[in-house]
């Protein structure tokens, strides 16, 4: 483990903010609120080298996930209406399984992604996707090159934001997209669900922002905020079923590993509590069921009063 400075400002003043409990590895981290700039991080953090140990790799290995699917249709989307109907090329740093970058191949754009996980990138090479398995500063691509740089739930993995972010920046043509989605440490369920709040996901997420810093991490960054919003309301609604179901089970994030394959119901059977834990995935899926819509409603009703948990910025190379 190591100490480290706040990563947007450079000050060395945290303040004790959290204290969750990572439900892989059963070991508890500090995360601290910087005093100057409010950055929200895990201190101290695994050194680099560790980190991958956190990291599931029943997930990373199993076929794409129904949430996978659908997550990556409207990014598609989004991204396609940024050149305003042409298309470009476009990088996806953290690109997963690639789904992201064959839905924009498959509309004509040039694709390429950086993935850590081997697993995943040789999933998506194996789709026909390029895919650079090393840091994307460490990736062989060439400066000025990129119409739109994509993060979607990244930034928050990032050892050093900043030092990937200035990397970011060369890559991308002057007029080109920056495109960030990250969790929303300034929404209502974070504050009402505290420690088991789904997306704290320590210490797989080092950094949390909320509209104030993610802001001011692009603008000393080298960008310009286009527009900023905080709806995305699959991972939030989701996020807000699973931290109530934190609340009440003893085996956290359940509903989530049974969703993505990490945890299947034969694990459940052979293990020291079946009757236990299936009747808490029932309970999971019933929840999920009547949970999720009426959250997502509510989330809607909402939106003109109250910040939502997901975090998406679209932002360009300062002038």
């Amino acid at each position: 483990m190591r100490h480290v400075p706040c990563a947007l400002c450079g000050a060395d003043a945290p303040v004790r903010y959290s204290r969750p409990t990572d439900h892989i590895s059963g070991e508890t981290f500090d995360v601290v609120r910087c005093r100057e700039c409010r950055l929200v991080y895990v201190d101290p953090q695994p050194e680099p080298a560790e980190l991958p140990r956190y990291y599931p790799s029943v997930h990373q290995q199993s076929e794409p996930a129904g949430y996978e699917k659908m997550d990556a249709r409207p990014r598609a989307k989004l991204v396609g209406a940024l050149l305003g109907g042409r298309t470009g090329r476009v990088l996806d740093v953290g690109c997963g399984k690639g789904l992201l970058l064959a839905a924009l191949r498959d509309a004509g754009w040039e694709v390429c992604g950086t993935e850590l996980s081997e697993v995943s990138g040789r999933y998506a090479r194996s789709r026909g996707i390029p895919v650079h398995q090393v840091p994307v500063e460490d990736a062989p691509l060439e400066d000025g090159s990129f119409d739109v740089v994509t993060l979607f739930h990244v930034l928050e993995h990032l050892t050093d934001p900043k030092h990937s972010l200035a990397r970011i920046r060369a890559l991308l043509r002057p007029d080109g997209f920056l495109v960030v989605e990250v969790p929303n440490i300034g929404s209502w369920y974070a504050r009402a669900f505290g420690d088991i709040w789904f997306h704290y996901d320590v210490p797989r997420h080092l950094y949390h922002f909320d509209p104030a810093t993610l802001r001011r991490m692009l603008e000393t960054s080298g960008f310009a905020i286009e527009r900023q919003t905080t709806r995305n309301l699959q991972y939030d609604a989701f996020g807000a079923v699973q931290s109530a179901l934190n609340a009440v089970l003893r085996r956290r994030n359940l509903l989530n590993d049974f969703n993505t394959g990490e945890v299947a119901a034969r694990d459940l059977l052979r293990g020291g509590q079946p009757v236990r834990d299936m009747g808490a995935l029932a309970l999971s899926q019933v929840a999920l069921g009547i949970g999720f819509p009426l959250l997502a409603l509510a989330e809607v009703l909402a939106s003109p009063w109250v910040d939502g948990g997901t975090l998406r910025c679209v932002a360009r190379l300062k002038a």
